[in-house]
């Protein structure tokens, strides 16, 4: 599923009517909202995620004035930290570590955040696996230690061989006609070509989940996901990061006290206006708690949003850029942190379909799906929902309840006695995992995509134009935006 390009052509025909008219006015917006606040700035940020606020600590280190406008409470994004009140105990449900990529540690030296290797070990004894749609059972087949290991150490000489196209961004991209078959190819065809059965399962139950149709995929977007590192990290050779304390969002709350001042929170932009050649932008910004307006004079925009129709509607895109992102494909992942008394304690019960109780690791759940429950301590579990975008929160949620209530009604779980879930924490991540088809990747996709940077005085962070993890775009930032949007002043 994806945004059609119809629908991307009627938002920009009605934004454009609009942004001429705004742009035939230079003071438009002053002129309606004679109460707002104006600021100028060399550089606005939308969204303060993962991507977002670290731009904004680089950006700001390189001796830019800015405003990174957030539409939470908080930075961070998806990192999802939650403190059990009953035991002041904390889990992280969103994002679980950090590998040391380019840029990995020394963030968290710049912000002054303690760091150690995360512990493999895990809270459950007993791992099961049953077909959600059905509730029984599965007597999986999963493969030796040593098998599973040997395919993955294949798929992570593989990937390494490729990873310079396209991690931490696509700079070094190859023109279409030179873009390596196993990128285009999908997934389950490079899997048979390599032989990688046995490590299947591991790259899904790992990462590869978000994706929600991994074997279809263009291989690209499987390694762009669960690269060579992340397999290093598998394989034990190559350590991974969490803060001292315990607690990711510790880092965007270190990196929200650097900014100071120069964070939105609980703000969104309800119009723009986008200037050629690096000559600016007019941003409109509502505090979504009081209702109050902000006006942002900036030199230049940094989007690190995912470029959806709804999130980019008031910015108003031109035909070049909704040409790129009607070509989208998001997935959505929902996860949280509930408790039932019909859950395995002390277990991890996987989704699979019936057709995996041979070992076949080419059998896996369509979307949308519930991935897993896995038991966390203190009588809570957490719980992954994955689907394609337009997939809401309470359907997630409604899915993650009718399944305990299947697994229960085929005898997997004890019964129900009509008791629902308990939802103690839940976090919808939005759209992720943007991909294309290997026909628009041949037809210069990424060519056309990256030649937004700069367009409109807009420059693009995030998922969309890197990696769906924190490390990798940490490292596309220092790498690749921030120069990029320094050099243009």
């Amino acid at each position: 599923m994806s945004f059609s390009r119809a629908l991307f052509t009627a938002l920009v025909a009605t934004a454009g009517t609009a942004a001429a008219a705004a742009v035939s006015n230079a003071s438009t917006f002053e002129a309606r909202f004679p109460q707002a606040a104006v600021q100028s700035v060399d550089v606005a940020i939308i969204g303060g995620g993962g991507s977002g606020a670290n731009a904004a600590v680089h950006l700001h280190d390189a001796g830019l004035s800015l405003l990174l406008v957030e539409k939470q409470d908080r930075l961070g994004g998806m990192v999802n930290s939650w403190t059990n009140p009953a035991t002041g105990k904390n889990i992280d449900y969103g994002v679980a570590a950090y590998t040391n990529y380019t840029g990995t540690v020394e963030f968290f030296d710049r912000l002054g955040v303690p760091y150690k290797e995360m512990s493999l070990e895990v809270a459950y004894n007993t791992t099961a696996y049953a077909d959600f749609t059905t509730g029984r059972t599965i007597n999986y087949l999963a493969p030796s230690t040593a098998a599973e290991l040997a395919a993955l150490a294949t798929f992570y000489s593989v990937s390494s061989e490729y990873q310079d196209l396209f991690l931490p961004s696509y700079a070094n991209w190859p023109a279409p006609e030179d873009i390596p078959e196993d990128l285009l190819m999908p997934f389950r065809d490079f899997a048979i070509k390599y032989d990688l059965n046995a490590t299947i399962f591991l790259i899904w139950g790992g990462i590869g989940t978000g994706l929600a149709d991994m074997l279809d995929a263009p291989t690209l977007y499987v390694m762009q996901t669960f690269g060579p590192q992340t397999a290093a990290a598998f394989l034990g050779t190559d350590p991974e990061y969490v803060p001292s304390s315990g607690r990711n969002q510790d880092i965007y709350d270190a990196a929200a006290k650097v900014l100071g001042d120069s964070v939105l929170l609980n703000s969104v932009v309800v119009d723009s206006i986008r200037k050629p050649d690096n000559e600016g932008v007019e941003l409109l910004v509502q505090n979504q708690r009081n209702g109050t307006f902000t006006i942002i004079l900036a030199e230049r925009l940094v989007m690190a949003i995912e470029p959806t129709a709804p999130n980019v509607a008031p910015f108003h895109l031109d035909r070049n850029e909704s040409a790129v992102f009607s070509q989208g494909t998001w997935s959505v992942v929902d996860t949280g942190i509930v408790s039932h008394p019909s859950l395995p304690v002390d277990g991890l019960i996987y989704n699979l379909p019936a057709s995996a109780a041979d070992g076949n690791g080419f059998a896996l759940p369509e979307p949308p799906f519930v991935d897993y429950f896995e038991y966390l301590g203190d009588g809570l579990w957490q719980v992954i929902v994955v689907g394609w975008l337009g997939f809401t929160e309470q359907a997630a949620k409604d899915l993650a309840n009718e399944a305990i209530q299947r697994l229960a009604a085929a005898g997997t779980f004890p019964a129900t006695n009509g008791t629902q879930m308990t939802i103690h924490a839940w976090s919808n991540h939005g759209a992720m995992d943007m991909r294309t088809t290997a026909d628009n990747l041949e037809s210069g996709f990424i060519q056309r995509q990256y030649a937004l940077q700069g367009h409109r005085s807009t420059y693009w962070t995030g998922a969309a134009f890197s990696n769906q993890l924190s490390n990798y775009l940490w490292a596309y930032n220092l790498e690749y935006l921030v120069p990029l949007v320094r050099d243009s002043f």
